[in-house]
C-alpha cells in the first residue's frame, strides 16, 4: 500500500522509517551526511535533486535505498530502526496550514477533492471518511506509516515536541554502534505556531472530535505511551 517508506543505510545497519510533518526534511537532510553521494538533476525541475526529494536517495547514491514492509521486515532484529511522530492533531493542523490553506492546494491532496476554502473542521472530517489507502501520505496515521509487515513499530521513537532531547539519547545510542549522526539536528521547514491561525486552533465539535479520535486512535495511545522514558534498543 502507498505511503510507507523505510529508508536504509545498510553501511550503518540504520532504518528511518519516515513520516511526513514530522521533521522527515531535517532527518533526511542530516542522514545524507553519512553517505556519498553524487549531483543529479531533477528529472521535472530545473534544479539539482536534494535529500528531502525521495528521488535523491534512489538515483543519487547507491549507499542507501527505500524498503518495502516486507524487506524492512526482513531486516528487523539486524538494525537500528527510528522514527520521529507528534501529536496526531497538530500533525493534521500543520497539513492543513501548508497544504490546503493556500492559493492552491497541494496537487494529490487536490486531486482527492480537497479545498481551500474548507475549515478545519472540514477537513478532519473529509479526512476520516477517506479509505485508509485513498488517504494522502501527509494525512495517513503515524503508526501505519511506520509499523513493518508484523505491525511491530520502530526501535526508537523520538517525539517532535521534544525533538533535541531525543535526538541527543538517539545520537548517543548510536555513537555506541560507531554511528556519529552529528549534533543538534537543524529544524528545517518548522511548521508555523497553530495559534496563529483561529480557525485550526478552535476546538472540533464532538461529532468530528469522535470522528478523529476513531481513525487515529493508534497514533493517540502512541503518543500519550512515548511521554514515559523508553529504553535503549
Amino acid at each position: 500500500m502507498k505511503g510507507k517508506g523505510f529508508l536504509y543505510l545498510p553501511e550503518h545497519s540504520l532504518v528511518f522509517a519516515r513520516i511526513p510533518k514530522c521533521a522527515n526534511t531535517s532527518i533526511k537532510t542530516r542522514l545524507s551526511t553519512l553517505i556519498s553521494t553524487k549531483n543529479v538533476q531533477h528529472p521535472r525541475q530545473n534544479r539539482i535533486l536534494e535529500p528531502t526529494n525521495d528521488l535523491f536517495w534512489r538515483k543519487c547514491t547507491k549507499q542507501a535505498r527505500w524498503l518495502k514492509p516486507d524487506q524492512y521486515t526482513a531486516l528487523y532484529h539486524s538494525v537500528t530502526s527510528f522514527t520521529v511522530i507528534r501529536n496526531p492533531l497538530s500533525r493534521l493542523q500543520s497539513c492543513y496550514r501548508e497544504k490546503v490553506l493556500r492559493d492552491k492546494v497541494f496537487p494529490s491532496m487536490k486531486r482527492l477533492g480537497y479545498r481551500n476554502d474548507m475549515s478545519f473542521e472540514n477537513f478532519v472530517e473529509f479526512t476520516c471518511n477517506l479509505a485508509l489507502h485513498e488517504m494522502d501520505v501527509h494525512t495517513q496515521p503515524q503508526t501505519f506509516l511506520i509499523t513493518d509487515s508484523k505491525g511491530r513499530l520502530p526501535h526508537f521513537i523520538a517525539r517532535l515536541e521534544h525533538l533535541d532531547q531525543d535526538w541527543n539519547t538517539f545520537s548517543a545510542l548510536m555513537r555506541g554502534r560507531h554511528v556519529d549522526l552529528g549534533g543538534t539536528l537543524p529544524r528545517l521547514n518548522k511548521s508555523r505556531d497553530p495559534a496563529s491561525s483561529p480557525c485550526i486552533s478552535r476546538p472540533l465539535s464532538p461529532t468530528v472530535q469522535r470522528q478523529y479520535e476513531l481513525t487515529y486512535g493508534s497514533d493517540i495511545k502512541l503518543y500519550e505511551a512515548t511521554m514515559e522514558p523508553q529504553a535503549e534498543a
